[in-house]
């Protein structure tokens, strides 16, 4: 009685061998392992289980993101950041790649802004970071899922069409509240007064018409998402690829592995000045250093880092302790009244470190002349109770740059309503050095559908920074076309950074000319400078590094219209042009 029962459990066991041989078979399995034990037994390796492991490793499937997950964190100056992390799908097991802490935006506020507006914004970021964190860990968790991490590209065109159709509809619910709101009544405006016109002062020229700065861009509350998961997808990307970040983003913008790299020269914060420090300075914001092209990292971070600590010292010596205090960048803030003290001050500790100043390293001024602009008289205030006009501002830069050959780049010395003198600069300073933009233009994702070097308003260099709704193709298409016109480009850490060295890997993977990271103090400055010279270790080992020059294009103001058929043309008078030397 037992036969039939004994019967049915050979026929399931037959039926079960079968399926399992369909299964292996249909997977390739017993080719595969019959492929690895041939080889393995000539390969001899040492590790028999580990070779195995890497063996059927290339058979696996594609890691794709199982889930995002965002939090609350500190920034370097204890303000509220994101901190993103990507967890994929790894051989049947989640697996967290990348944790990604992002740094602050840049305040659109001067540093001597009311504490009032000051507070404004700070709560305005808080809220953002907030909001920010909700869409990650809800609706964009959701979206992202099952992507593969490498596809840089289709993840932030994802996020960033999710973030404005979120925006779409915050802004409509605010439009139909609006309307909503009863309308006040007009009130009544008083009888005009018996004198009539308004008194005019005697002696008084005309007005002077002074063009207001845009607007600045509304931002929608949680847009800096975009950015912070962007960039955590892209460390994920190089991870599940194995290979280095910089060579990563390298990939993603040239679509293949680059043959050869070309290091960013770091740009380096000395000392900081403007209306918001002490003293009468306000036409300079920044003075920075570079070294020459081609001196390798570890020996320019040395360099740097010993003529920062010289002038530290001197201050000590000269003023005490309060004069080594430094700001949020790791800059030192001395009094200044002139700029000439804060270029002699850099020279001066090079000489006395056997550096020469103009060949071993190089000055870049960041003017910011936005914020030493005087809205009620439309003129520059380049020192306290000293103003001048935009034409006066050209030669008074002029007469600077020509006195310090050693200094290679000017940021932002007018603001860009003052197209003509903006122009007119050029053409005097730019045969020797680099004219660079940086509040003049917009983010990279808007600068990527407007024109750069129009006729009336050029530069030779460009400052990107990577922050809130700035995508890593974002980036990586805007740098490209800044190239094909004819700028450097310029890759900017923000005053709010943290330890995190993403922009340092961007900048290698970018092949940007300079690399601003703030001083050579602070952790979260110094571990950018230590990331750069690792890289370019790795790099010399593998011999794959180019060298670096600068040249410097002159640029010309358009020319003049061409006058109508009977029209008089008035001579131009002679330009007092100096010649300037040549790098």
């Amino acid at each position: 009685m037992a036969r039939p029962s004994n019967s049915r459990e050979a026929k399931e066991l037959y039926e079960l061998k079968q399926r399992a041989v369909e299964y292996y078979s249909e997977n390739g399995v017993p080719k595969k392992m019959e492929e690895l034990l041939n080889s393995m037994f000539y390969d001899d390796p040492e590790d028999v289980y580990g070779h195995v492991a890497n063996y059927f490793e290339g058979y696996a499937k594609t890691p794709t993101i199982n889930k995002v997950k965002a939090m609350e964190a500190l920034d370097s100056k204890g303000q509220p950041t994101l901190q993103t992390e990507v967890y994929c799908k790894i051989k049947n097991f989640e697996k967290l790649v990348a944790s990604s802490t992002s740094n602050s935006p840049n305040s659109r506020l001067s540093e001597a802004a009311k504490i009032e507006d000051i507070d404004e914004e700070m709560q305005e970021k808080k809220d953002s970071v907030t909001a920010a964190v909700g869409y990650i860990n809800d609706t964009l968790n959701d979206k992202l899922h099952f992507l593969d991490p490498t596809n840089q590209s289709e993840a932030d065109t994802l996020v960033s069409n999710e973030i404005k159709k979120l925006q779409e509809d915050f802004e409509e619910k605010n439009k139909e509240l609006e309307e909503k709101e009863p309308t006040p009544p007009p009130q009544e405006t008083p009888p005009p007064s018996k004198k009539g016109k308004s008194p005019t002062k005697k002696g008084k020229g005309p007005p002077v018409v002074i063009i207001p700065d845009e607007p600045l861009e509304k931002l929608f509350s949680g847009c800096n998402a975009v950015g912070a998961l962007s960039k955590a997808i892209c460390e994920a990307g190089a991870q599940v690829k194995n290979v280095p970040l910089y060579e990563h983003i390298a990939t993603l913008r040239l679509k293949q592995a680059p043959g050869s790299y070309t290091l960013p020269v770091p740009m380096v914060t000395i000392l900081q000045s403007g209306k918001a420090a002490p003293g009468k300075l306000n036409c300079v914001k920044e003075f920075m250093i570079t070294p020459k092209p081609g001196m390798p990292v570890q020996e320019a971070a040395k360099h740097i880092s010993n003529i920062y600590q010289v002038i530290a010292k001197q201050l000590f010596q000269k003023t005490g302790i309060a004069a080594k205090f430094v700001n949020d960048n790791g800059a030192l803030v001395p009094t200044m009244d002139r700029p000439e003290q804060g270029l002699d001050m850099i020279q001066e500790a090079m000489t006395l470190l056997e550096l020469t100043a103009g060949e071993d390293f190089h000055i870049v001024i960041n003017a910011a002349g936005q914020e030493c602009f005087d809205f009620d008289k439309g003129k520059y205030e380049v020192t306290t109770g000293q103003q001048k006009t935009a034409e006066d501002t050209v030669e008074f830069w002029v007469e600077l740059l020509n006195r310090y050959p050693s200094v290679i780049g000017l940021i932002d010395p007018l603001r860009k309503q003052d197209k003509e003198c903006w122009m007119k600069l050029c053409d005097r300073i730019t045969e020797r050095l680099f004219m660079i933009g940086d509040h003049v233009y917009h983010r990279p994702g808007l600068l990527n559908d407007e024109e750069i070097n129009v006729d009336d308003f050029k530069t030779s260099g460009i400052s990107l920074r990577y922050e809130l709704m700035t995508s890593v193709t974002d980036i990586i298409t805007c740098s490209d076309k800044v190239k094909q016109n004819g700028n450097i480009v310029i890759l900017s850490a923000n005053q709010a950074e943290t330890p995190d060295t993403f922009i340092v890997d961007l900048a290698v993977g970018l092949e940007v000319k300079f690399l601003r990271i703030g001083a050579p103090c602070r952790g979260e400055r110094i571990a950018k400078l230590n990331r750069l010279s690792q890289i370019e270790a790795q790099l010399t080992q593998q011999k794959i590094t180019e060298q670096i020059f600068y040249e410097f294009p002159h640029i010309q103001p358009p020319p003049p219209p061409e006058p109508e058929e009977g029209e008089l043309v008035e001579p131009e008078p002679e330009k007092n042009k100096s010649t300037p030397k040549k790098k």
